[in-house]
């Protein structure tokens, strides 16, 4: 066997190997079996093989068809400490999912005539003084607290265990429970996540109602749409059945509550909030959006993309609505959808008004982002729907590991192929191309360091398998470039 036959067996194999495993373990392939299963029966199959996958202890998914809710599943574990099981009774902490519902709300009080959209909060909001800000408050409108764009500060609130009082609504908002004060830090009217905006809006919302804010919730919002298992309130049965969540390296988080609860303090099963994704389409006997809950309109203006959204957000959304966030499909249908991300757990719901079609993911685990994607895909696959961007952008973002994984492969044939031809030999102190190797060794040391130390705790947190194995390919490219340095040409033929 030639040294030509010899190199490409080096790259057949190295390639072979990596592409298997890399295809394994972060599924850039098509769906795989079971194509003529129904979506229930697929989803049975594959959730439990992306809980293994993405190591996720356990995960609810419920479907929304021609505008009613069809089907819930469930998967894993609740609680692998207690050996409980998570079923479709299992209610979850849903996150920032909570502010879809909260918008409702506000709306609900929107359509009586007790508040506008385009008020400033501060002209309903007569239980709290409104600090002194760098920034004029006309222009924290209720609007724009509901969409992201008052110019409020990001932040999450102080965590107090179940049998504990947290710090009071008032508290938090001046800044006294671990989130910045609600206050305008920026010009209003551009995108901005921020926590503390729904913090004043549950303030609005006890001040113009004089009620409490989850009472007030209930009788106008989860009670009419039919979301029997879901409540703002801790009480004894959420303390036992709620799903425990877990860390990114898998420890349990003690359970906990916080001082606001309109951001993401809902506890609902999955089948809960299919109800209310299906309450903002068209049902399958004609029942308008909204569902006598909301008037169409006042649904159409909640979904309607009317701010522009930057960052991470960017990456599956086209633009904010009102506690909702919203893409326009390939096919020019508009998508809705919103995201909880929290202590201890991610949730998803996806949605597309026009057909009906509606998807919710609860998980119990911070390492869920990609097993969300997955799902969303396989189920707009299986719906005949447009990929949305939330899969796109998971399945993108995983194509530098397959560049990475491609240089490692060939710079392991270059090295194996130089020592086998014995063209490479170890030599670090030769002065054969020493600019050259420096500049290899030095990059590889810098690459190493800046993963390390600082870029996989980042990626991590977010994409947490994915930061598995771009860490190993960055490794393997990093080592092999210093092996590469260590072991110059001989000049030799």
């Amino acid at each position: 066997m030639g040294p030509a036959a010899t190199r490409r067996g080096y790259l057949a194999a190295a390639g072979a190997g990596l592409t298997g495993a890399l295809a394994g373990r972060l599924d850039l392939g098509p769906g795989g079996e079971g194509d003529g299963d129904s979506l229930p029966d697929y989803l049975d199959e594959y959730v439990p093989e992306l809980l293994d996958r993405y190591d996720v202890p356990g995960a609810s998914v419920a479907l929304v068809e021609g505008g009613d809710p069809t089907w819930a599943g469930a998967y894993g574990e609740a609680d692998p400490a207690a050996g409980r099981a998570m079923t479709v009774d299992t209610p979850c902490r849903v996150q920032s999912i909570t502010k879809s519902v909260t918008a409702w709300g506000v709306l609900k009080l929107v359509e009586r005539g007790e508040v506008a959209l385009d008020d400033p909060v501060g002209r309903h909001v007569t239980g709290w003084e409104l600090p002194d800000a760098e920034f004029p408050w006309e222009g924290v409108t209720v609007r724009r607290l509901l969409n992201h764009s008052a110019g409020l500060p990001a932040g999450g609130y102080e965590k107090v265990p179940p049998d504990e009082e947290p710090p009071s609504l008032r508290e938090a908002l001046s800044g006294e429970a671990g989130a910045p004060a609600a206050r305008p830090t920026d010009e209003p009217g551009s995108f901005r996540y921020a926590n503390p905006g729904y913090g004043l809006l549950e303030l609005l919302i006890e001040d113009v109602t004089g009620r409490d804010f989850a009472a007030y919730m209930r009788e106008a919002i989860l009670e009419p749409l039919g979301m029997d298992g879901a409540t703002f309130v801790w009480d004894d049965r959420i303390e036992a059945e709620l799903a425990a969540e877990h860390l990114v390296d898998g420890t349990p988080v003690p359970q906990y509550r916080e001082p606001v609860r309109a951001q993401g303090m809902l506890y609902a099963t999955a089948a809960d909030v299919a109800r209310f994704v299906a309450a903002g389409t068209e049902g399958t006997d004609g029942e308008p959006p909204g569902r006598g809950v909301l008037e169409p309109e006042s649904v159409a203006e909640i979904h309607d993309p009317a701010v522009e959204t930057t960052g991470f957000y960017e990456l599956a959304t086209d633009g904010a609505g009102l506690g909702h966030f919203a893409e326009t499909l390939s096919n020019g249908e508009l998508a809705v959808m919103n995201g909880g991300q929290g202590t201890g757990s991610w949730s998803w719901f996806h949605a597309v008004p026009a057909t009906g079609d509606g998807i919710v993911i609860l998980t119990n685990s911070e390492r869920s982002v990609q097993l969300i994607a997955d799902v969303v895909r396989a189920w707009a696959d299986r719906r005949g729907l447009p990929s949305p961007a939330i899969a796109s952008a998971v399945r993108w973002i995983r194509l530098p590991v397959w560049i990475l994984g491609g240089v490692a492969v060939g710079l392991a044939a270059r090295l194996g192929y130089g020592r086998f031809s014995r063209t490479r030999s170890f030599d670090p102190l030769s002065e054969r191309d020493r600019p050259a190797r420096a500049l290899l060794g030095g990059l590889a040391v810098a690459t190493l360091g800046l993963w390390w130390g600082l870029g996989r705790e980042t990626v991590a947190y977010f994409l947490p398998v994915f930061a598995d194995w771009l860490g190993v390919a960055l490794s393997a490219v990093a080592v092999l470039l210093a092996l590469t340095a260590l072991y110059p040409r001989t000049g030799r033929r």
